[in-house]
């Protein structure tokens, strides 16, 4: 969720000091891809990815790094922000796609979590 949240924060930023003003759309498109990977994470989450503390604490501690590091990143460049992010997004659709590869038939026996079921049919 970090990219999209940075990007709008800087873009609320460029738009209080003057320096954009025709961020409506781009802002739309990051709100609503920040809201299928708040999703995304549920979904994960009820799966049992946010059992143990470490794994909480480390994912909210690296989150905040994240965030900082790619609204630094927006201020020197934002298309260097842009492609730091989808270097990182490529390297997470292999890792998922590695896991459910390797899972297959542990995830089909599974039923679908509810918040999955609620977001892919009411949205």
């Amino acid at each position: 969720r970090m990219p999209y949240f940075s990007y709008i924060t800087m873009l609320h930023l460029y738009e209080t000091l003057g320096f954009w003003r025709r961020s409506a759309d781009i802002k739309r498109i990051h709100f609503a891809e920040e809201w299928n990977e708040f999703h995304h994470l549920l979904i994960m989450e009820s799966l049992g990815g946010d059992q143990p503390y470490w794994v909480r604490f480390m994912a909210q501690h690296s989150a905040l790094a994240y965030y900082l590091a790619l609204c630094i990143l927006w201020m020197m460049s934002p298309s260097l922000s842009y492609k730091f992010s989808e270097m990182l997004e490529t390297h997470a659709v292999d890792t998922y796609s590695q896991f459910v590869d390797e899972n297959a038939d542990k995830l089909k026996k599974l039923p679908p979590s509810l918040v999955a079921v609620e977001y892919y049919t009411v949205g």
